[in-house]
């Protein structure tokens, strides 16, 4: 299996060690070590079975005290890249550990899982917000002699709990940091350590509750679900996504639930992941899990349910808005200074706007079209670039989306979100299937065409941030026969076409109901269009005399020619 490829296992030294012996050999490998630093290249093979050199791989520890542990610096998050792009795969794992069967010095081990590996240096940093002091921090280091590839692995499984049978639902933290030569990129995880009944080989469906942890993007919560042991008959999960106050809001607000799907399991072996987009819903945000099966089916009380940590959401338009609130004569008298230049500003527009419609043999230029769209379902996606191109080609509007971005020099997401919004004079949304069709179990699925994803979120972002102000934009939905998911709060209330049914309906919308020679002047073909037609009129519609008809006997068949 190894071959001759630089396949490699990094199985940590400690970790060994620790699978075969007690309580003391643990504390001592893996709760603090006298060395600063501990080589982990024991378990580093190379081609042919060749051992690594001795400083190949190193593991830094650090004293959970300390306070280079406390305030270790992590970089901010770039992107919603899936599955960690540019770092490689990061897993969460609980077992449980029986110590010669002592019950007392049993403990829940965390196994952090690392593989595609595609950096060099790894720093990680566990802590239990509820107790002082309770970090734990690690470097892990790789020589840049070493060559790695898509199945390298490493296990690291020294971060464990007490458990005593009983469970706090304590949050634990997970803050990582690869990097190598050109590049840094962090990863955070929230999880609670389960406690030991749950991890037992003896466990039953009526009894078993997942382990859950969550993974914190930049706009996304991806919610992992570990495996169900074999020996439980799991057929399902329910997930909901609840919501409620931040802790220390002056809002009044009840918990609710945000959203609820129901998912099949497919493969039991593999990890379940559920991304929830929290971009616009500030909150405190959790999920609450419910492993479906036999026994449960249609007694709700019979299912086990275990709920996520809270995830505390703000956004800058929340506090915005709780900054703003001034008096009331200061609102009066801001709004109808607003409303003034309103009317200024569409009294210019209007006017320039169809002073130059109106001048003979000029077309005006075509409508830019802003297309926005929910990039989740492949088949909708060939639907929208489909639809664009035919836009663009036949009836000659200006579209842009964001196909376009690996077009450009710059490929910066945001750079071309924003060049595009102000550009834009009409933004259409197009509404894709319900998210039911969206899910994926397993993350090797290629699930999108654009090659930039949360796109549709940045654009939907500005849609609403850009509402109220001077910069007046035509917003609208579209409806594919397929597409019964939700509209985004943004899109709701706006004008709605329905295709094909609405088709002329679009474009005359579309064309600012454009007379039917300029919206065809657009074109190319159009242009060819008009101008064989208007020769034609000019040679056909003359007197008889001015037309000259010539005969030529060609053979035995009769040819005529128009002068």
């Amino acid at each position: 299996m190894w071959g001759s490829s630089l396949y490699f296992a990094l199985f940590l030294y400690s970790c060994l060690h620790f699978v075969a012996g007690n309580k003391q050999d643990f504390s001592q490998l893996c709760q603090e070590n006298i060395q600063r630093t501990l080589r982990c290249s024991t378990q580093l093979t190379g081609p042919d079975g060749e051992m690594a050199d001795s400083d190949k791989c190193k593991v830094e520890y650090y004293a959970s005290d300390s306070a280079e542990c406390r305030t270790m610096n992590f970089g901010p998050f770039k992107s919603d890249k899936p599955f960690n792009a540019d770092i490689g795969g990061v897993s969460l794992r609980p077992y449980v550990v029986d110590a010669h069967g002592q019950k007392n010095f049993n403990y829940t081990v965390l196994n952090i899982t690392f593989t595609n590996i595609k950096w060099k240096t790894m720093k990680f940093r566990f802590h239990d917000p509820n107790r002082s002091n309770s970090y734990h921090c690690r470097n892990i280091v790789i020589s840049n002699d070493v060559t790695i590839d898509d199945r390298s692995v490493l296990y690291y499984d020294c971060y464990w709990s007490y458990t005593d049978g009983s469970y706090n639902g304590s949050s634990h933290f997970l803050d990582f940091e690869a990097s190598d030569d050109t590049s840094t990129n962090r990863g955070q995880y929230i999880f609670n350590i389960p406690n030991m009944q749950t991890l037992s080989t003896t466990v039953t469906e009526n009894e078993w509750k997942p382990f859950l942890y969550i993974e914190i993007l930049s706009s996304v919560l991806r919610l992992h679900i570990m495996p169900p042991p074999p020996q439980v008959n799991i057929t399902g999960y329910k997930i909901e996504v609840r919501r409620g106050c931040n802790k220390g809001s002056l809002e009044t607000c009840n918990e609710q639930v945000i959203k609820t799907v129901n998912f099949t399991l497919k493969d039991k072996d593999e990890e379940m992941t559920y991304d929830y987009y929290f971009l616009r819903s500030p909150g405190s945000h959790y999920f609450v899990v419910t492993p479906l099966h036999d026994g449960c089916s249609g007694f709700e009380s019979r299912c086990q349910a275990i709920t996520s940590p809270r995830i505390s959401i703000t956004t800058d338009e929340q506090k915005t808005f709780n900054i703003c609130i001034a008096s009331v004569t200061a609102l009066v008298v801001a709004s109808l200074f607003a409303y003034y230049i309103v009317l200024r500003f569409i009294r210019r527009y209007w006017c320039k706007d169809y002073t130059g419609m109106y001048k003979a043999n000029e077309i005006p230029p075509p409508t830019k079209v802003l297309v926005i769209y929910p990039p989740g379902n492949r088949l909708h996606a060939e639907c929208v670039v489909s639809f664009v191109s035919y836009l663009r080609s036949e009836l000659g509007f200006d579209i842009m989306y964001d196909g376009d971005i690996i077009n450009i020099s710059h490929r910066d997401p945001f750079l071309w979100a924003k060049e595009a919004f102000d550009l834009a004079s009409h933004i259409v949304y197009v509404v894709g299937p319900a998210d039911e069709s969206n899910f994926y179990n397993n993350i090797y699925e290629k699930q999108i065409i654009p090659a930039h994803k949360n796109v549709d979120i940045l654009l939907l972002n500005m849609v609403k941030t850009n509402r109220g102000t001077r910069n007046h934009k035509s917003l609208s939905n579209i409806y594919f026969e397929h597409s019964n998911g939700q509209v985004p709060i943004e899109m709701k209330h706006c004008k709605s076409f329905f295709l094909l049914r609405d088709w002329k309906k679009l474009i005359s919308y579309l064309s600012k109901n454009l007379i039917p020679e300029k919206q065809i002047s657009r074109t190319e073909k159009g242009r060819y269009f008009l101008e064989d037609l208007s020769r034609a009129k000019k040679l056909l519609s003359g007197n008889r005399e001015d037309v000259i008809v010539r005969c030529e006997k060609m053979n035995s068949f009769e040819k005529k020619i128009l002068v």
